[in-house]
């Protein structure tokens, strides 16, 4: 893939984030089967429902610009599945793995709102519109989201420490 230009970046980095959702999805099985917590384990079943819309939502990108998704992996996605497999090897405790699942949750969300305010604001200094609105869509998911997680993290957190 060539890389002359910033419509060469912006695919790159759409394929990125096209290849890291794709993993996501994946990974929320993966982490959802092994969390000890229901309420946690609903929300990341849920956020699979919005991943994969976010994948259609991304397909629809690359379509308005007349493009395909490259082959480019997402690194950041890779390296917190990695962190998870590991920790999870360390066999900790239930509440631990859980609490440890939800903080590696909110990296990606956080991860994934610096990548689609960048890829927002790239297709709008483009003028690719309809790419826009559907990044747009995904950024707001994913603020919502990682909202989500972090007022249960704060809640599970507090139950934690009052047990302890």
């Amino acid at each position: 893939m060539k890389l002359e230009n910033p419509r060469d970046l912006f695919i790159h980095e759409m394929s990125s984030m096209y290849t890291g959702e794709k993993k996501i999805a994946e990974m929320l099985d993966e982490v959802s089967g092994k969390v000890d917590d229901d309420k946690l384990m609903q929300m990341l079943r849920e956020h699979k429902q919005e991943t994969q819309q976010q994948i259609k939502n991304l397909e629809q990108c690359f379509q308005a610009i007349g493009e395909s998704p490259q082959d480019v992996p997402c690194a950041v996605v890779d390296a917190i599945h990695q962190e998870f497999r590991q920790f999870a090897g360390m066999n900790p405790s239930p509440q631990v793995l859980t609490m440890f699942a939800l903080a590696g949750a909110d990296k990606i969300e956080h991860f994934e709102i610096a990548a689609y305010r960048g890829l927002v604001n790239k297709a709008m200094l483009m003028g690719e519109t309809t790419c826009m609105q559907l990044l747009e869509t995904n950024l707001l998911q994913e603020e919502e989201t990682a909202g989500k997680l972090e007022r249960y993290a704060n809640e599970m957190g507090r139950k934690a420490l009052a047990t302890a």
